[in-house]
């Protein structure tokens, strides 16, 4: 198996001790597979969107997919699993932002689950977990569906470079959900799901008087320049850092005493890498934390 993580958070043994939190749409039970036509023979993605439903975000450490008999993966190649973040809770992963990909070769059909392990991967609000794989055309059909789920957060797609695309499903030769009914014959949910462990930062926030606010950061995610805001109730020292997920500090914005009032900070993430950062603002002994994710 050979893992490749465009972003990922190794992650310590305090957060192995967290709760972990499973994210499923299908019951168990498959009822049949889906496939592409036999008018040709693309790659395929297929998956789903998931809400944290978390504060502070998730980190996924397992992604579990179920595949149809007809797939011959052992003798077409690996498949490829796939992890993308999507702060703006949309439904849609047309617009979201690959974090991490996870070549293997599934060697278990039917309503047996296929498990791959991540070095644990930080998404943000939702995300959407996908499987993609070259077919041939009406004979491969891997994607495993639960019929008696609902298909309203599960996806597919079909483009000759799934890579390629990956960043911008938008622009993928043909992509829809799993309820339209104009391409879908038998709606439902895809079988494929995710497990997690809260993000371990809120253990920070310490229960301090609040003599500050940190406003929402904007925009937020953000490919370039984006503008934090913060009000003191009087003045006071203020430190202003960025960490990434493995705790690196990558900027210091303030570091002093500034009056009371309103304050914003510019910053321009210049030079890092695509991902989710932490923005952690201390004022005294408390101390509050924000997440913004960086697009490429």
């Amino acid at each position: 198996m050979r893992l490749l993580l465009l972003f990922a958070l190794l992650i310590g043994s305090a957060a192995h001790a967290q709760q972990t939190v499973e994210y499923a749409i299908d019951d168990g039970d498959g009822d049949t597979n889906q496939g592409p036509p036999s008018t040709f023979d693309p790659q395929m993605l297929w998956g789903n969107y998931f809400l944290t439903d978390i504060p502070n975000g998730i980190v996924i450490s397992e992604i579990s997919a179920a595949f149809g008999p007809t797939f011959p993966s052992l003798e077409d190649g690996p498949v490829t699993f796939w992890i993308l973040d999507d702060p703006d809770a949309d439904f849609d992963p047309r617009n979201a932002t690959a974090l991490a990909s996870i070549e293997a070769m599934p060697d278990v059909f039917g309503d047996t689950f296929f498990t791959v392990q991540t070095n644990g991967v930080v998404v943000s609000d939702a995300f959407f977990i996908g499987v993609s794989a070259a077919l041939e055309g009406g004979a491969d059909r891997p994607a495993r569906v639960d019929t008696d789920a609902a298909g309203d957060r599960s996806w597919f797609f079909y483009d000759p470079d799934i890579a390629g695309v990956i960043n911008d499903l938008g622009s993928a030769a043909f992509g829809t959900r799993m309820d339209n009914p104009k391409f879908v014959i038998f709606p439902g949910a895809f079988m494929i799901r995710a497990t997690g462990r809260p993000f371990p930062v809120a253990n920070e926030e310490a229960a301090a008087p609040l003599t500050f606010t940190f406003g929402t950061l904007f925009p937020n995610p953000l490919r370039s320049k984006t503008t934090l805001s913060y009000h003191l109730a009087e003045a006071a020292r203020v430190t202003l850092n960025v960490y990434d997920v493995t705790g690196r500090q990558v900027a210091t914005l303030v570091d002093g005493t500034r009056p009371e009032g309103q304050h914003t900070v510019p910053w321009n993430p210049i030079g890092l890498a695509p991902g989710v950062y932490l923005c952690r603002m201390q004022v005294g002994d408390a101390v509050r934390t924000q997440r913004l994710t960086v697009l490429p």
